[in-house]
């Protein structure tokens, strides 16, 4: 019930009917550990979320994905990164979420060498191929300008979808690498690709910066017009 109660968008109502389960001398199970976590990371509350984490018996990955994003979404990513390092020594078991999580936080304080640590676990573990891990990868790679790591990950990767290329394109353009930008903004339409809005943030900024201002303004006129429809 606490976990329907999440998934239908009622977070506080899962919160309840948990401090009522506790009140009557129910033990909740780990579904229900998980769920209550996750309603009170969804509602700001990471204090509560961190203290009914300790309660839990034997956290399982679930919970530890929850606590990993949930730290990193509020922008207290060295928790984040701390409860990664505890699941690296520990027997729970990773998975891309964990990853992809853990990656966001260190790409915000941009700690390369955690960040290559987390690439050759994905590696050991299969999931650098994961659209997921891989964009995660990318920002990571990007947010600590090591373009060449990113674009190996990029091109490792077999299938590539928007968010791949939207991943390396704003990495390009958030290190300068504006004529690349352009380069691969042609590749993504040869390979049938079509922009969304970060593509055209991406492509508009490399051409400002280069003063390509006819293609700035070409570019401008077709992102206005697919995003009106017509």
């Amino acid at each position: 019930m606490i976990a329907r109660y999440v998934r239908i968008g009622l977070p506080e109502e899962a919160v309840k009917l948990f401090s009522d389960m506790q009140e009557v001398g129910d033990t909740p199970d780990q579904v229900a550990f998980v769920a209550v976590i996750n309603a009170c990371v969804g509602l700001g509350r990471l204090d509560e979320a961190t203290s009914l984490f300790s309660k839990m018996p034997e956290p399982n990955v679930v919970a530890w994905n929850v606590m990993i994003s949930g730290h990193a979404q509020s922008g207290y990513v060295g928790e984040a990164i701390e409860c990664y390092r505890f699941i690296r020594v520990s027997v729970v078991k990773h998975t891309r979420s964990t990853l992809g999580s853990v990656l966001s936080a260190i790409a915000n304080l941009k700690t390369i060498n955690e960040g290559q640590q987390v690439h050759s676990k994905a590696i050991r573990l299969g999931l650098e191929s994961n659209v997921y891990v891989g964009s995660s990868l990318i920002n990571m790679y990007s947010k600590c300008q090591i373009m060449e790591s990113a674009s190996n990950v990029f091109y490792a990767l077999d299938k590539k979808n928007i968010v791949l290329w939207n991943a390396m394109l704003g990495g390009c353009a958030q290190n300068g690498h504006h004529v690349q930008v352009l380069q691969m903004f042609s590749k993504m339409r040869a390979f049938g690709f079509q922009p969304d809005g970060y593509t055209y943030t991406s492509i508009l900024s490399a051409c400002a910066c280069l003063e390509c201002l006819d293609l700035c303004g070409t570019t401008a006129l077709i992102s206005n017009k697919e995003q009106s429809g017509m």
